[in-house]
């Protein structure tokens, strides 16, 4: 199959998986891949009445709800993906923007080409630099920085080796669903702030999406840019 015909099958699946378990799908769902990842991207998965009842409790209720619905099926999506679209995957990762109620989830494939192969792209190095500063601020220099973009939109940076010892100490305690709340929060709010990127990237940004595959010392940093180009960089 062609990817145009596999994203569009993982994402008949990902409507139909929302609908059968939950009674709801998602009002749009986005897929994208190539030779290093699948990324699915659902937007608005809860009924607004719901939403607005967990808002007005607690936004941790909100964030509850969400990792368990998509902890639930996320399964059967991977087991869906590698078995029936014959894509070979590793580990996975997901993350949440609260801004337009939307999940990003990140299938790395078992030899994802990253590896294999860099493909430069303008500002690169730069961008590796000030992603490399910004880590550093809050934990540690990554051992390595990989990045690409996916389409025109997603640019994904994957960073190795950033966990320092006592974040290895608190996963190995059992901690890591912890430690992923506090480092989300913290790094989100830090990669948020202080854009890494100059003139190569005439867009703005319309989500950030983070997640940690602990096991891996790795990290899954996904920006998503909106489509026009900044109007003051025509």
């Amino acid at each position: 199959m062609s990817n145009y015909t596999v994203s569009d099958t993982i994402r008949y699946k990902t409507l139909a998986l929302f609908a059968e378990h939950f009674g709801i799908s998602p009002a749009r769902v986005n897929v994208r891949l190539n030779d290093s990842c699948v990324i699915i991207c659902a937007e608005r998965f809860l009924q607004p009445i719901v939403e607005s009842l967990i808002h007005e409790a607690s936004h941790g209720a909100l964030q509850s709800t969400r990792e368990l619905m998509v902890g639930y099926l996320l399964p059967e999506l991977c087991r869906y993906v590698r078995d029936d679209c014959g894509i070979p995957l590793g580990a996975h990762a997901y993350d949440w923007n609260d801004d337009d109620l939307s999940c990003l989830i990140f299938m790395l494939v078992e030899e994802p080409e990253f590896l294999r192969e860099n493909r430069p792209y303008a500002g690169q190095d730069k961008i590796h630099r000030s992603i490399a500063a910004l880590t550093y601020d809050v934990q540690r220099f990554p051992d390595k920085i990989y990045s690409f973009w996916l389409d025109s939109q997603l640019l994904v940076v994957i960073r190795d080796g950033t966990l320092i010892q006592v974040e290895k100490a608190l996963i190995e305690d059992g901690h890591s669903e912890v430690l992923r709340m506090s480092k989300r929060r913290v790094e989100k709010s830090k990669f948020r702030e202080e854009f890494p990127f100059d003139e190569n990237v005439k867009r703005s940004i319309r989500g950030i999406y983070l997640d940690w595959m602990f096991p891996h010392d790795r990290s899954v940093l996904v920006y998503v840019f909106d489509k026009s180009p900044l109007p003051w960089l025509n």
